[in-house]
């Protein structure tokens, strides 16, 4: 059977069985007899009566929204005007600036961090139907050029896990966040298919649709804000718009030498994460080595010190896989 063309066409064949479509229509609140009108086109239906319709119907959620939006252009941008505020809470400007000048200098990055994404998580997914935030940051260059990226903090809702850190990666120019880096711009992916064929390596697969947004400080950068969603095109204009504000506001999340120059940027190709994961599972040994070596030699190391030194040991074995 040829695949439905109008949201309209879709629904009758939803609604091809009675009983269905009287669930259906008393799940929305109105006259089975308006649903047949919808299909007939005979009536139309004021569109807070579409959205509803989407919720009883997930399985053909993503079906729905784009036949839907071929009829009324605005519809998805009118719904999420719906669900979320279109602008960030002043209140938060003050929560973030105020943790900025009383925070202690080595906990401030991390609260503000946190503070962000937290918040970010609270205003575009409000009713947890999946997104993971994350942030991957500049690697600190040994001589020169910045190498790569790595995820160093993260939030998500189900189903990805509350703190998406502990699942540490390294990127490169092959993923969409060194894309977004090495342009200078915010790269939007709206479809799986659409991320395969052009970032295959760190494809996940619950993911949709994913934004990665450089976090800039004129034309210095520190890193990536990277979202992804379960759903095929969430991200409007004004999660957009969002996003780039919240990208904006994460400046605060990074000291002065954090930055670096676009042109100091010059991304090697890193492999996929299942590759990664064999090496970064020593990393915590070889820190402890580290540390414990200098306690013997009665060198002074900290241990976030050695930490920095072993990210850098195997960001050079991971490129040199590739």
């Amino acid at each position: 059977m040829d695949e439905p063309q109008t949201w309209r066409e879709l629904l009758g064949k939803v609604t091809s069985n009675p009983y269905e479509r009287q669930r259906i229509a008393d799940a929305i609140g109105i006259n089975a007899i308006t649903l047949t009108r919808w299909v007939l086109h005979k009536s139309n239906p004021r569109q807070d009566n579409l959205r509803p319709l989407l919720e009883t119907l997930p399985t053909y959620r993503e079906q729905f929204i784009e036949l839907i939006s071929r009829e009324y252009p605005d519809f998805l941008e009118t719904s999420i005007v719906e669900d979320i505020p279109p602008e960030i809470p002043s209140a938060f400007y003050a929560r973030v600036l105020h943790a900025h000048t009383t925070s202690p200098q080595l906990l401030r990055a991390a609260t503000i961090r946190i503070l962000i994404l937290q918040q970010i998580l609270g205003h575009l997914d409000p009713f947890e139907a999946g997104l993971a935030v994350i942030i991957a940051q500049c690697v600190p260059p040994s001589q020169g050029k910045i190498r790569s990226l790595r995820i160093t903090q993260g939030r998500g809702t189900p189903p990805w896990e509350r703190h998406i850190e502990y699942q540490t990666l390294f990127l490169g120019a092959e993923s969409q966040a060194g894309q977004a880096i090495l342009s200078g711009h915010r790269i939007v992916i709206q479809s799986k298919q659409q991320k395969l064929r052009a970032f295959p390596t760190h494809h996940v697969q619950m993911e949709e649709s994913t934004v990665a947004y450089p976090i800039l400080r004129a034309d210095r950068v520190a890193g990536c804000l990277c979202l992804s969603s379960t759903q095929a095109n969430y991200f409007t204009h004004i999660h957009l718009d969002l996003i780039r504000r919240y990208a904006d506001l994460m400046v605060f999340a990074f000291e002065h030498d954090e930055f670096y120059s676009l042109c100091n940027i010059e991304l090697g190709i890193m492999p996929a994460q299942s590759v990664q994961q064999q090496i970064l599972a020593h990393f915590q040994r070889r820190v402890t080595e580290y540390v414990l070596h200098a306690m013997q030699s009665r060198t002074p190391l900290t241990r976030p010190k050695a930490e920095q030194i072993v990210w850098k040991e195997l960001e050079g074995e991971l490129l040199s896989l590739a």
